[in-house]
């Protein structure tokens, strides 16, 4: 098996399906007619009649410095540009997550056909995304929005792999970068906040570190409960829920219910016991759904940034 087919492999195992089968039909169908790389791993541009890189290993070892001073202890990086991969594979090895942005599909043909980054690629480390993908906005939400990522957005910033994307990709590499930039605000605005909120919501995060090391971990009660109980009921508060409440009131001993916070006080009134009570609210107006909460069999699961006046009250 080829070095490319390893990748492609790779991005067809569920990491990038929509790339993969899309260089799979470029290898079976094209040839890469404007790019070409040489045995020292440069590229060449025949549109602008250029090499990539001036000097390979001067401008590699400059890009990886300056992106790395520049991002400390980052958990995440984005690079416009994949070139030759060289910098990517490098570079990878320094954070958790690598996104890499690239318009030309001869590129990524060249760079997965020189560099293996299978082993990247199926971990998760490296994630390339094709601008050019009808359905990129909704990768980049699901991305944006994992679990490690969400709470390190305001970090984001878009590197650029190399002097010729500066040079002769300007205007795609900021389009990009603006492209990304929305979608970072849809995924902050859809989670309850907005960018003047998010260093309040650290700030949460480190309050109510010592209330999360002295209960019970998340992880700890997915691995002890998942697939437990054959039925689950989600119940969320609004005008039709008192409709509702006989229904539930009458099943809920056979099922696994999820209360959110807004609809507890409704569910005590009719001797209803949620088994799990969540709490996503950044402010402390929601302490008033705790009073007089008079069951303690309920589990309160609440998330990292929750105010932490209701940690406390809890």
């Amino acid at each position: 098996m080829t070095i490319l087919e390893k990748n492609i492999q790779a991005l067809l195992s569920g990491v990038n399906e929509p790339l993969g089968n899309k260089l799979l039909n470029f290898i079976q169908n094209k040839t890469c007619s404007r790019f070409n790389i040489d045995e020292n791993l440069n590229i060449y541009d025949k549109t602008h009649n250029v090499f990539m890189y001036e000097n390979l290993e001067e401008e590699l070892n400059f890009f990886y410095q300056s992106i790395l001073e520049k991002t400390p202890r980052y958990p995440f990086v984005c690079i416009y540009g994949i070139g030759n991969a060289l910098l990517i594979k490098n570079l990878a090895k320094h954070y958790k997550h690598l996104f890499v942005f690239e318009s030309e599909i001869e590129l990524f043909i060249l760079a997965l056909s020189t560099i293996d980054l299978s082993e990247e690629l199926c971990s998760g480390k490296i994630y390339l995304v094709d601008i050019e993908e009808e359905r990129v906005d909704i990768q980049l939400l699901i991305l944006f929005d994992m679990k490690d990522m969400f709470e390190y957005l305001s970090l984001y910033e878009m590197f650029v792999n190399n002097s010729f994307y500066k040079q002769f990709c300007e205007k795609t590499w900021c389009e990009t970068d603006e492209f990304c930039k929305k979608n970072i605000e849809i995924v902050i605005r859809d989670s309850g906040l907005n960018s003047n909120l998010s260093f309040q919501s650290y700030f949460h995060f480190l309050q109510n570190i010592p209330s999360m090391l002295e209960s019970i971990p998340f992880q700890r009660i997915l691995s002890q409960r998942k697939n437990k109980f054959d039925n689950a009921i989600v119940v969320s508060a609004g005008p039709s829920l008192a409709k509702q409440l006989p229904l539930l009131k009458a099943c809920q001993d056979k099922a696994v219910i999820f209360c959110a916070d807004g609809a507890l006080s409704m569910l005590e009134k009719e001797g209803i016991v949620p088994d799990y009570v969540t709490n996503l609210d950044f402010t402390d107006l929601a302490m008033k759904f705790f009073q007089n909460k008079e069951n303690k069999t309920s589990l309160n699961i609440l998330s990292c940034a929750t105010h932490p006046n209701v940690a406390h009250s809890l």
